[in-house]
């Protein structure tokens, strides 16, 4: 068994096909199946099933895949700190985000680091609040955002997000300045599932009575849409607006509320560490915190 064998072992289930699998490693579909039937003959045992519906992990396969993502993340970092004494910055990290993250945000964090380190990799997941802590406590990702920084190796302050409520543009509390949560118990909302979106954030913050969620959509395009056509309100981070939206209004909650978002990693590598120190430094430059906003 070597290094290799568990990277296309972790590579196939990562792409969940060999020869896309083949393209992450950079090796023939062939050269997998034989990397792949080595270490399962070495080790004595069925790491894949292979069905109508794909390939699949055994039992015992989603044990050692566990292994090996911790062994490679290991490996990874040994890597790196040898890297750093010798006055190089290298390696490869997987970063995983919201669908939501304004473009601004991503775009600016990702081009900033890569002309810092432009020899240290980043691949880009989108997933849930949800999948990212998932992905990250199983070593699918090396850093995510989070909501809860708790827990983790390594985690930072990235973004301080104000939630604020949309109506149409001739909505009764268009008007208002501001808007108290309890003026909203009886409209119709709009967003994403309630353990995804801010009313999970709302109720963390100490509010035990919320509106109930009628519409669930996906995405931000897809809710203010919705609510330009008079189907709701709904409540969202005031990052992802921009300021000449039509047909819709954004007012804050009163009291204000923020929510605060963290980059949390569980690999201890200088990679990371600069990855997470880059991404905060930007972000706060460019206004994405409470007291630059």
């Amino acid at each position: 068994m070597n290094l290799n064998q568990l990277e296309v072992f972790v590579a196939i289930v990562d792409t969940g096909s060999l020869t896309s699998a083949g393209d992450v490693v950079g090796l023939t579909q062939s050269a997998v199946s034989y990397s792949l039937s080595r270490l399962e003959a070495e080790l004595g045992v069925t790491l894949l099933e292979r069905g109508r519906q794909g390939i699949a992990l055994t039992r015992v396969g989603h044990e050692v895949v566990q292994h090996a993502r911790a062994i490679l993340n290991h490996t990874e970092a040994i890597r790196q700190k040898a890297a750093r004494e010798r006055g190089l910055t290298v390696g490869k990290l997987r970063f995983g985000c919201v669908s939501t993250v304004p473009s601004r945000l991503l775009t600016g964090i990702l081009r900033d680091f890569q002309q810092k380190y432009p020899d240290i990799d980043v691949v880009l997941f989108e997933g849930t609040p949800r999948e990212l802590v998932d992905w990250l406590e199983n070593g699918v990702i090396d850093i995510a955002t989070v909501t809860r920084p708790e827990g983790f190796a390594l985690s930072i302050p990235f973004v301080q997000a104000e939630i604020t409520v949309i109506v149409p543009a001739n909505h009764r509390l268009a008007h208002e300045t501001a808007i108290p949560l309890e003026s909203l118990t009886n409209e119709t909302f709009i967003g994403p599932k309630a353990e995804y979106g801010l009313m999970h954030v709302l109720l963390g913050l100490g509010h035990g009575a919320l509106p109930r969620l009628r519409h669930e959509v996906s995405t931000p395009n897809t809710i203010f849409a919705m609510v330009r056509e008079k189907m709701g309100v709904a409540l969202v981070l005031k990052m992802l607006l921009d300021t000449d939206t039509p047909g819709i209004v954004a007012l804050p909650l009163a009291p204000r509320q923020f929510t605060d978002i963290y980059l949390a990693s569980n690999l201890k590598a200088p990679a990371a560490e600069a990855f997470l120190e880059s991404c905060a430094r930007w972000a706060k430059a460019h206004g994405f915190t409470r007291d630059t906003a």
